[in-house]
């Protein structure tokens, strides 16, 4: 046989001298280890099949502890979403996917249970959720990582409640301190900044000493009841105000 006519999948049993398949050849290198014929072929099949079942066994552990840690413990401390003061804090008829929401996984934690986080791309409008008073702008930082410093505004609402938004484009407001703005008002564009691992606005309302978080409902979800569930979508009613 010439060069050119051999089966490149062949080579040559060291034992007999003959050509032999790489199968063969497989079997024989597992059989001078002492291992039985096929060894090497079952093996690998072993362990497809184990990272197979490794994987399914982590999505099913994620999925428990996301349905089992996340989101609200107790519905009955959020007020009905039909009397709700808020809702979504970007345009009407806009969508966007929340991301992360109360008692989230990665950081709505402790004080921060009650906050959500919606993703969206850089320099999307932000709206007020709630009407009220400016009580800080700060939109001079850029860049993200952890511990990063933040950019934000903050609502004082009449009943002394403050609603904050976070991580905004750098020079990205569109109000100032001491603004009375009204629902719906554009007031920022959403940004990348602080600590943040995706363009996203992070929304949460405080008491008036920002001792807590505080539990809301948004009264233009009308699913869910009211309360936005991590990796659900959500579409606003936010009308501009008139």
């Amino acid at each position: 046989m010439r060069i050119a006519d051999r089966n490149p999948r062949e080579t040559r049993n060291p034992k007999s001298g003959f050509r032999t398949s790489q199968r063969e050849a497989s079997e024989f290198r597992a059989s001078a280890f002492g291992f039985p014929s096929g060894f090497g072929s079952r093996f690998s099949g072993f362990k497809v099949r184990a990272l197979v079942i490794l994987s399914l066994a982590l999505l099913a552990g994620l999925a428990t502890g996301y349905c089992v840690a996340t989101g609200p413990d107790d519905i009955s401390q959020y007020s009905p979403a039909a009397q709700s003061p808020y809702r979504l804090p970007w345009a009407a008829g806009q969508a966007h996917l929340c991301v992360q929401g109360n008692g989230g996984i990665v950081s709505h934690r402790d004080w921060e249970r009650f906050a959500y986080d919606f993703t969206m791309p850089v320099g999307t409008e932000i709206c007020a959720a709630r009407g009220g008073k400016v009580l800080t702008v700060i939109v001079s930082h850029d860049g993200h990582g952890y511990h990063w410093t933040n950019n934000l505004v903050a609502i004082e609402h009449d009943d002394q409640t403050r609603g904050y938004y976070l991580h905004l484009k750098k020079d990205g407001s569109r109000v100032k301190a001491g603004d009375i703005v009204k629902q719906g008002q554009v007031i920022a564009e959403s940004g990348h900044v602080g600590n943040s691992m995706m363009p996203h606005l992070h929304f949460h309302v405080t008491d008036a000493k920002r001792t807590s978080t505080l539990p809301i409902t948004f009264s233009d979800v009308s699913q869910d009841a009211g309360i936005p569930r991590m990796f659900k979508t959500y579409s606003s009613g936010n009308l501009p105000p008139q």
